[in-house]
């Protein structure tokens, strides 16, 4: 029985042997095995040269020794073992057809060396296919080399100006926004070591709005920086289970979520939870607390998707090309969310866009949605906040 380290070594050797250019080797081999014959023949005299036999060896040896030696330099470089394979079929492409080319030659001329001279004019023909086959291979695979190289590091550089804009964002976010709720916190903070009594409750609620305000804008700036521009692996996703979840973790006491039969998508489930609970929060925040908030589908040609609406005061035409912009915000909000909504939809590939609700509120229409096996069908259910 095999131990573990020898299954090792074997399963090395396995590795290593597929990462060989074995067919132009053997090639070359075969090759040189003929001329070493040739030789011994003719030094035994029981051979005699065909006309041009020196010259045939002479321009064959160059071609056999890139077969043998360029073989052997790249295995030892660093191109992709993957390229081995399309190598080795240009060396034997190039070695048949060459071959082809000068046994048509042959056949229109009488072969007055007999045997020596086919022989000869064998290996010359699948040396010089072969060899020349070989070289064309390897600048094809490095061509191919450099293209993916340049594709990797054009990728590459993306996603480190991606990156570096993320962080950019994030340091003008906590720079410039946090900076007047840190103000704020810090100013009444002093006014509380100085006020009466009475009025230190006041400081100190006024100091714990700020410090909360701060939390909800590192909060939306790390949910904002996280999300990339391709969605993560996606899955089933049935809109109203997903709905009802997120509902829970919105502030909404009065508020009335009523959820339709949306049916069911692919999607990322955690970065599709941050739309719904970023757009029903909005609804909360902007509608009132007794805000009643519909989740539904579309269906109207091309337009596969769902909504989320709301029946408060809804935002006024001139501003809805604005609130998705990062920092944006009507009121004292941090003015992310909605950039947060925007980010998880594109990387879905899908759109976004806001217009006015059944009743007058704000409607978000999410389309370009892939569809999924549809639920089984049910009316409105309505959640009390």
């Amino acid at each position: 029985m095999r131990t573990i380290a020898e299954h090792r070594t074997v399963a090395s050797d396995v590795e290593t042997e597929s990462e060989r250019l074995w067919v132009p080797v053997a090639v070359g081999i075969g090759l040189v095995a003929v001329l070493v014959a040739e030789s011994v023949a003719i030094g035994a005299g029981t051979y005699v040269p065909a006309n041009g036999h020196v010259s045939g060896v002479v321009t064959a040896l160059p071609f056999i020794g890139i077969l043998l030696y360029g073989s052997y330099r790249v295995e030892k470089g660093s191109l992709d073992h993957d390229r081995y394979l399309r190598i080795s079929r240009w060396s034997l492409g190039g070695a048949a057809v060459f071959l082809l080319i000068n046994i048509g030659v042959m056949a229109t001329r009488p072969l007055g060396g007999g045997l020596p001279l086919l022989v000869s004019w064998t290996r010359w023909a699948v040396s010089i296919g072969g060899g020349t086959g070989f070289l064309v291979g390897v600048f094809e695979a490095r061509a191919i080399e450099r293209q993916l190289d340049a594709e990797r590091s054009r990728i590459r550089q993306e996603e480190l100006r991606s990156e570096r804009d993320r962080l950019e964002e994030f340091a003008d976010i906590v720079s410039h926004d946090l900076r007047n709720p840190l103000n704020a916190a810090s100013g009444h903070l002093e006014l509380a070591r100085d006020a009466d009594p009475e009025a230190v409750e006041d400081h100190l609620d006024r100091v714990e709005s700020a410090l909360g305000r701060m939390h909800r804008i590192l909060e939306d700036t790390l949910t904002l920086a996280r999300e990339g521009k391709t969605a993560g692996d996606t899955t089933t996703v049935d809109i109203g289970t997903l709905t009802t979840e997120c509902w829970g973790r919105v502030d909404g006491i009065d508020a009335e979520l009523v959820v339709e039969e949306a049916g069911t998508i692919r999607a990322d489930p955690d970065r599709l939870s941050h739309v719904f609970e970023n757009l029903l929060a909005n609804a909360v925040e902007h509608g009132g607390r007794d805000v009643t908030v519909r989740v539904g589908p579309l269906g109207d040609g091309d337009a596969v998707g769902f909504y989320v609406e709301d029946d408060g005061d809804g935002i006024p035409e001139r501003e809805r090309d604005r609130v998705f912009e990062k920092g944006y915000s009507a009121d004292d909000g941090t003015g992310f969310g909605l950039a947060i909504v925007e980010r998880i939809v594109d990387a879905h590939g899908w759109s976004v866009r806001v217009t006015e609700g059944a009743a007058g509120g704000a409607r978000f229409e999410i389309t370009g949605v892939e569809p999924a096996e549809t639920a089984p069908t049910a009316g409105p259910a309505a959640v009390e906040g």
